[in-house]
């Protein structure tokens, strides 16, 4: 009767090689694509943008998801879930980086490998074309008159335009208030019906609406001026206390798997998406719509993902904004 444990423990054996991968066989099976944030925003347009040519690489379709709320928490932590086997893709920007200070989860980059950082961008700040407000000068001046009455439109808790509030708020000490929504898709609606009074969009997502008239560009937040607006003053020549907190100024898309995703699998994938960046179509698209392409991986991508958390963490720190002191989860000063 003793045999019949071992011979159980070898069929469950079994079961579990053959419901295995192995790195020369993946990919297996479709691949699912959570991306973080809704249809329409900046990490949803690049993101399907290079993942059909990552396809052609990979021999497999990539099965894109659109999987919003609590400032991409649940996307995240849908893919945390998943096995290590590179068969679930996370299509992300920055904000795990500030997860932990912010209280939103546990979770941050560290839990996953950056398959590839596609690409980098500045924040411009938006009002509606009918606004009154005609200048940066002019908010400050109408958030001072009137204190919280001034709408602001975020993506959530850690997202760029709630980011670029408490650099407001850390520079010039004005007050908006805050209303969410499930990224730039639905909040570029609300701006447009003249639901929000202002907010920050990635350039990539403002410029068609800029273009046609719709709204009305303030600032671009950042050091210098962006390629794509040199009309358009950035924020550090308006006022140069930004100076500092400009550093880390912009946000990043990419594409992470798992930790723990074996090294043969991570290498084709970034192969693939390598050649997808280098697409005269992506190439293009950057370049309208006031984008750096990074092409970052490995190391290099964790060195800039752990810069970019060291400053802007302790940025939010600082300025009272965070839950978390950034020291508790070992995240350095320096950076």
């Amino acid at each position: 009767m003793k045999i019949w444990p071992k011979i159980a423990l070898l069929l469950l054996a079994g079961l579990m090689l053959a419901g295995s991968v192995s790195a020369e066989e993946y990919p297996a099976q479709p691949i699912i694509g959570y991306i973080a944030w809704g249809a329409g925003g900046g990490t949803d347009t690049i993101s399907r943008m290079v993942s059909p040519i990552a396809e052609k690489i990979l021999g497999q379709s990539i099965v894109m998801v659109n999987k919003t709320g609590k400032t991409g928490v649940l996307a995240t932590e849908a893919v945390f879930k998943e096995k290590a086997d590179g068969h679930t893709l996370l299509y992300h920007a920055e904000n795990p980086q500030l997860y932990q200070v912010l209280g939103l989860s546990d979770l941050s980059y560290d839990e996953f490998d950056p398959v590839m950082l596609f690409v980098q961008g500045a924040t411009v700040l938006v009002v509606p074309q009918r606004s009154p407000i005609k200048s940066y000068a002019d908010l400050i001046k109408t958030a001072r008159q009137k204190p919280g009455d001034v709408v602001i439109g975020l993506s959530g808790v850690g997202g760029q335009p709630w980011v670029t509030s408490k650099l407001i708020k850390k520079v010039e000490n004005v007050d908006f208030k805050p209303v969410s929504f499930n990224g730039d898709g639905p909040l570029i609606t609300a701006l447009l019906g003249g639901r929000v009074s202002v907010s920050g969009l990635a350039v990539g997502a403002a410029i068609p609406y800029i273009k046609s008239g719709d709204l009305r560009p303030l600032a671009i937040m950042k050091n210098s001026p962006n390629k794509t607006f040199p009309e358009v003053p950035y924020i550090t020549k308006i006022n140069p206390a930004y100076q500092d907190v400009m550093k880390a100024s912009g946000f990043f898309y990419g594409v992470y798997v798992k930790k723990g995703t074996p090294q043969a699998v991570k290498d084709l994938l970034i192969k693939a998406f390598s050649s997808a960046l280098n697409d005269e179509t992506v190439k293009d698209y950057a370049h309208q719509n006031g984008l750096t392409i990074l092409g970052y991986s490995g190391d290099q991508a964790r060195e800039f993902i752990n810069n970019w958390r060291s400053i802007m963490s302790w940025l939010i720190w600082d300025s009272g904004a965070g839950k978390n002191s950034p020291e508790k989860f070992g995240i350095s000063k320096s950076g």
